[in-house]
Formats: C-alpha cells, sequence, structure tokens
C-alpha cells in the first residue's frame, strides 16, 4: 500500500513527454489527448496525496542553505 503513492508519480512522470509530444502535433485529435492526461494526472495528484497521508508515507526535503 506504500507504493501506491509512488507508483501515481511515476504515472505523471510518465505522460510529460507524452503531453509534450503531442502538443507538437496540432490536430483535434491530440487536444483531446492532452485534455484526458492531464485530466488524469490531476486524479492521480488528488489521490496521490489522499492515501500518502492515509498510509503515513512522506518526504523528507532538506534544504542547504549556501
Amino acid at each position: 500500500m506504500k507504493n501506491i503513492p509512488y507508483l501515481l508519480i511515476a504515472i505523471r512522470f510518465l505522460f510529460a513527454p507524452i503531453i509534450f509530444f503531442l502538443a507538437y502535433l496540432k490536430d483535434e485529435e491530440s487536444r483531446f489527448i492532452i485534455l484526458t492526461l492531464m485530466f488524469i494526472g490531476l486524479l492521480t495528484d488528488i489521490f496521490d496525496g489522499i492515501i500518502a497521508r492515509k498510509v503515513g508515507v512522506f518526504q523528507l526535503i532538506c534544504f542547504t542553505v549556501v
């Protein structure tokens, strides 16, 4: 169950190059596919946050000041 948020993040990373490629095609079908992928990406982001909070998955972010 703790791997599900990471899987959802990976899906969004895989969508990014597909969306960029489709943006160059500029036809009606690619616009619909881009919209669909963006909507799926939005849903994965929402569920990623919900699931991560429920199972206690968090990412430790360290900032270094130079």
